[in-house]
């Protein structure tokens, strides 16, 4: 395997545990005993959890190593505050509108936080500029374990993702989203940290 492998192959299965919420906030990631887990030498995995430092995904600290990120009430208030205003940027500039057959297709998710994640992907797919692209997608990558924990404390909104594709309510239910998830981030850190 090459090295360009080894690293991709780490950072791919780091990201995906880190994706699913496998590890409480805190949790010490040691770059030993992940690349024995994934098979491979520990300078990809330093590569590959160095990389995910700079996506936000993992904290790094001298002298303590790598960690899953610890996020305070105010700092997952402002990571969904980030996401609605990018989110509303993309709709506001989007130059098409998701056709039927694509929505349908990111309705069909195996699960409510994928369900979601395609969701926002089809609105900022929709956006012209690459950043905020971008910047969409990286925001809901940090969210997604909290996607997860909103299935147990949000009461699901009948349409309250089809009504993102809505051209004349797809502001404010961007806003709306947000909003109700917004008022539950205690009880969202407190899932997510296992408390």
């Amino acid at each position: 395997m090459s090295p360009l492998q080894a690293m991709e192959r780490s950072y791919s299965a780091l990201r995906a545990s880190l994706r699913s919420g496998m590890h409480p906030p805190g949790f010490r990631l040691e770059a030993n005993r992940i690349a024995d887990e994934i098979g491979v030498s520990m300078t990809p995995v330093r590569d590959a959890l160095n990389r995910l430092v700079g996506e936000q995904l993992v904290e790094a600290s001298s002298g303590d190593g790598f960690h899953v990120p610890r996020l305070s009430e105010a700092d997952l208030r402002d990571l969904y505050e980030w996401h609605s205003a990018i989110a509303v940027m993309a709709a506001r500039t989007a130059r098409t509108i998701p056709d039927d057959a694509s929505i349908a297709e990111a309705m069909a998710g195996s699960s409510l936080p994928d369900v979601t994640a395609a969701c926002f992907g089809l609105l900022a797919e929709a956006a012209p500029n690459r950043e905020l692209r971008e910047a969409i997608s990286h925001a809901g990558e940090r969210l997604h374990p909290f996607r997860i924990a909103e299935e147990q404390i949000l009461a699901p909104v009948l349409g309250e993702l089809e009504e993102l594709f809505e051209p004349s309510r797809r502001h404010a239910a961007i806003r709306r989203y947000h909003l109700a998830r917004m008022r539950a981030v205690a009880e969202l850190v407190r899932a997510r940290s296992g408390k």
